[in-house]
């Protein structure tokens, strides 16, 4: 989908409005289940995961089972962890998870082919494409992009909150990917809920391989073992 400049000029003080409606319009639910000690946060939905309404519903979740469970499943993640009465008898603990991506809807036009999306959809979209890209920068020069990405971490941080708010044998949380992480620093300071958990890091995103290449993923090892996966 190729997003060309809108037509329609967007007055500044209609961005928050805007951009509230579509993390809603697009949603893609967590998924926490009560007795987890894991939670996961990745970064957004994408095709997959739309289309499911579960998080890493896509190749990611694949390389999540396959990991997390060492052997050769067909099943994503997402789609295990958010129906574990249906799948417990064939992956163990799944209760014992849960997750949770920081923008409830896609980051990336490439995730809402499927939709008609306004003018205003379209402007969302082009700036959350571009704080994905620039995750590292606090401050943007753009004024629209600061009012997004400031809407974009209340969202998550309250639905961060209530989760653990609901969790009371969660103790790791374990974002996945830079943006996960940077969005989750830029939160957890002046949360006390969110200070009580520890911090997986170093944990890459699972995506193309990713959790077969890396050192800091023997951290990760040790919890599954703590928990008996």
């Amino acid at each position: 989908m190729i997003l060309c400049s809108s037509p329609v000029d967007i007055k500044m003080e209609d961005i928050v409005e805007m951009t509230k409606n579509y993390l809603t319009k697009y949603q893609v639910e967590d998924v926490v289940n009560d007795e987890a000690v894991i939670l996961f946060i990745l970064e957004s939905p994408h095709t997959q995961e739309v289309k499911y309404g579960y998080p890493v519903a896509g190749s990611s979740g694949l390389e999540m089972t396959r990991f997390i469970y060492n052997r050769e499943a067909e099943d994503a993640f997402g789609k295990i962890v958010s129906q574990p009465e249906k799948y417990g008898d064939e992956y163990d603990d799944l209760e014992k998870f849960s997750l949770l991506n920081v923008s409830p809807s896609p980051m990336q036009a490439g995730g809402l082919k499927a939709y008609d999306l306004t003018v205003e959809d379209k402007k969302v979209v082009r700036i959350l494409e571009k704080l994905r890209v620039n995750y590292k920068t606090k401050q943007h020069r753009n004024q629209e992009w600061n009012q997004v990405k400031e809407i974009l971490l209340d969202n998550f941080k309250k639905r961060l909150l209530k989760a653990l708010d609901g969790l009371s044998k969660l103790k790791y949380l374990v974002p996945c990917g830079k943006l996960a992480a940077t969005y989750l620093n830029l939160i957890k300071d002046d949360e006390e809920l969110i200070i009580k958990k520890e911090i997986i890091s170093d944990i890459p995103h699972p995506s193309f391989n990713q959790w077969s290449h890396y050192d800091s993923m023997e951290k990760l090892k040790e919890k599954l073992e703590e928990i008996h996966i």
